[in-house]
């Protein structure tokens, strides 16, 4: 069973996508977590889920990969 895509990764989302652009701004786990009323902890755990699903081995990796995909224009501003 092939649980990819054509593109090397697991599809995100939305809560995932929003964690990853406000990592991509610099703003803490806690800042994006205020956003989404999550606590930073659970942030945390959601860009590991996203760095599993882009498989990358960190969030410098993912972001990079992420750009490179167009991953951002995904999310709205």
């Amino acid at each position: 069973m092939n649980l990819g895509n054509d593109l090397g990764f697991l599809p995100l989302t939305g809560t995932e996508l929003h964690c990853l652009r406000g990592c991509a701004q610099g703003q803490s786990d806690q800042k994006i977590g205020e956003d989404l009323e999550l606590t930073a902890g659970e942030v945390a755990s959601v860009l590991n889920v996203v760095m599993l699903k882009l498989r990358v081995p960190n969030r410098l990796a993912g972001l990079a990969k992420a750009g490179r995909l167009g991953l951002f224009d995904q999310v709205n501003a």
